[in-house]
């Protein structure tokens, strides 16, 4: 997608919020709730080695640098300059060299909010191993050093929100039997282990478990219009449940959660991570208060967390 083309959807958008609600209300909301969202990867020239290997991870870091996610994120927010009042929205931000633009724009009062995902949280490029195509999704997993760096941009609340970017195939497109990565599906399948890989990450990182309900629950359920429904355990809220013992850890195992990771002798693939339980009450609303016992009681939307309620010893 071109400049050009980006101009003209958020003139679009402009246009109809400066529309009075009286003339045409149904429009005016339809704008005034909508918000734009990309994949910040804008296509540019790399340098390319002459004949790569597609089964080295390396190779295919190289081939989708910082770069692409800075280039496209400057665009986005030089757009939004020009139509200040147009909500975007950045998905799976992976490179920690566009935080900086992210920050300027943020102060600046531009309506731009920011995700990120477990596997850019939780992994790093220099633990993969080459061949190992279950670890490609797009824009790719890097390095500690920029891991670090999304983690601070999460405290600082320059990055707003972290989601799953569930991207699950079947196994003949992860390409597990040739190893090559380049040709493989770009994807990542960490729906069910968010939690769980979050939690036990953060714990690193001194992050509550407040935290991470406001990063995985609260905010995405603002994000989406949804702040008078989900996000909370209030009376007229839905009420979808989750009990968490977070002392509780369990390994992932390519035998027991295929197709996420696979047993090659690979530390990476056995790590143990904390446990969850979730009790799932699909559009059940919150009629009365809920007490904790001896557990972490969450509500919870979709498999995502949502509140944290006291806990007792």
């Amino acid at each position: 997608m071109s400049e050009a083309d980006l101009n003209l959807a958020m003139k679009e958008l402009d246009v109809r919020l400066h529309i009075p609600t009286i003339i045409h209300p149904k429009l005016f909301l339809q704008a005034a709730s909508g918000v734009l969202l990309f994949h910040a990867e804008l296509e540019g020239t790399i340098e390319k080695e002459d004949k790569p290997d597609p089964r080295q991870y390396s190779t295919f870091l190289a081939s989708r640098p910082q770069k692409l996610e800075t280039d496209a994120i400057s665009l986005v927010i030089k757009l939004q300059k020009r139509f200040p009042n147009v909500r975007c929205h950045i998905v799976h931000l992976s490179a920690s060299s566009a935080l900086p633009l992210i920050r300027e724009a943020k102060a600046a009062g531009l309506p731009l909010t920011v995700e990120t995902c477990f596997h850019y949280l939780c992994l790093a490029a220099e633990d993969i191993p080459d061949g190992h195509t279950e670890f490609k999704c797009c824009p790719p997993v890097r390095e500690s050093s920029n891991r670090d760096k999304l983690w601070e941009a999460l405290k600082d609340g320059t990055i707003d929100c972290i989601v799953s970017d569930h991207s699950p195939c079947v196994l003949e497109l992860k390409n597990f039997q040739s190893g090559d990565i380049m040709s493989a599906w770009g994807g990542i399948s960490t729906l069910g282990f968010g939690l769980s890989l979050l939690w036990t990450e953060g714990q690193k990182r001194g992050v509550t478990l407040g935290q991470v309900v406001d990063w995985m629950s609260k905010k995405n359920a603002s994000h989406a219009g949804l702040a008078d429904v989900k996000g909370q355990l209030k009376i007229g809220y839905d009420g979808d449940f989750v009990i968490w013992d977070q002392k509780a850890e369990y390994k992932v195992r390519w035998q027991v959660h295929l197709p996420l990771v696979r047993t090659q002798n690979s530390d990476i693939r056995s790590q143990k991570i904390c446990y969850s339980t979730r009790i799932r009450y699909p559009r059940t609303k919150v009629l009365t208060s809920v007490v904790a016992s001896s557990r972490l009681i969450c509500v919870v939307t979709k498999s995502t967390i949502t509140w944290v309620a006291s806990t007792h010893p």
